[in-house]
């Protein structure tokens, strides 16, 4: 990563846990917290990832390849300072079914009234190779990898009238309606490896020779956008959208080419009941990214939607093992 990259991520992170410690006054006529602050979820969703290498010009050629999608179910614990989650795939939901690829995700969020940090990691063993338009088929792309991981950084606006909490997580709630400007940054790192390239299976000739070098780049996005808690009934009810757009540079390491853009756009809306016991609500949500690379532009389109369980309690007067 170039001097200029570091300092600008540097001071981000530094700028970030700055206002992350400073303390912020809330209108307790807008926001409100709940007695049992901690929380068991259970959340059963779906989602997709697919990948599209297309090239430069009016009618440019594409390449697609997509995860073996498929439904998931999981819990999530937080008990104070603690927190767990786990998830898992439902059998028989996959997008290919019979075809078993590998996929490992990690992925925890830090918040605070105005900033939220968001690390994050996707390794990709095999992707799927769509064979047919009209009637999907799918063949396993063995053997390719793929891997992405980074942090995604948010900084929050409006914070003394609006929560991003209430809308994001149910953690908190909004008691009447309000939004804020946010702005993110996303440093990042990707790679692409194909253990054992074969003409065979793509016969574009200039894809061919790019996923072949085995690709892997460095990027800085930065961006802004807005978030809106609409409440009914003092905030028993919430739907809260948001959406993001970002710009940035990448710099491919495995050539001298120059720093090329790249583009992101984040969407989200989560809606339910938040009740000071049991909670309830539907996310639905997207994230699209282009990257110029040396010869192709590699888009990639993220979504989910989820049901997302929730029920409050209090925590133990004693701690617990001298701890919680």
């Amino acid at each position: 990563m170039k001097p200029v990259y570091r300092y600008a991520v540097l001071c981000w992170l530094l700028i970030t846990a700055g206002i992350a410690q400073a303390q912020v006054r809330r209108d307790t006529a807008f926001i409100a917290g709940f007695d049992r602050e901690n929380t068991i979820e259970a959340y059963p969703g779906y989602y997709t990832t697919r990948f599209s290498f297309e090239g430069y010009g009016k009618r440019p050629a594409a390449f697609r390849l997509t995860a073996n999608s498929n439904a998931y179910t999981g819990f999530f614990i937080n008990y104070k300072w603690l927190s767990f989650q786990y998830a898992w795939g439902i059998p028989g939901t996959e997008l290919a079914k019979g075809i078993r690829l590998k996929h490992a995700s990690f992925s925890f969020r830090y918040n605070r009234p105005r900033v939220s940090f968001y690390p994050f990691f996707d390794g990709y063993d095999g992707l799927l190779l769509r064979t047919a338009k009209r009637h999907p088929r799918f063949d396993s792309f063995r053997g390719m990898q793929l891997f992405r991981a980074g942090v995604r950084t948010y900084y929050f606006t409006n914070t003394e009238h609006y929560t991003y909490r209430a809308g994001l997580s149910f953690a908190e709630r909004q008691l009447r309606p309000a939004g804020g400007f946010i702005f993110n940054m996303i440093p990042q790192w990707q790679q692409i490896n194909w253990k054992t390239p074969s003409r065979a299976l793509i016969r574009d000739s200039v894809t061919y020779r790019l996923l072949a070098s085995d690709p892997q780049w460095i990027s800085l996005v930065a961006g802004g956008g807005y978030n809106y808690n609409w409440v009914f009934n003092r905030g028993a009810w919430i739907v809260s959208p948001a959406v993001i757009g970002g710009i940035g540079g990448l710099r491919e390491l495995n050539n001298a080419r120059s720093v090329q853009p790249m583009l992101n756009l984040q969407a989200w809306v989560n809606a339910g009941y938040s009740g000071p016991v049991f909670y309830a609500y539907i996310n639905g949500s997207i994230q699209a990214s282009q990257t110029h690379l040396i010869v192709r532009k590699l888009n990639t389109m993220d979504d989910e939607v989820s049901l997302t369980l929730g029920y409050r309690f209090k925590g133990h007067s004693k701690k617990i093992l001298g701890m919680l």
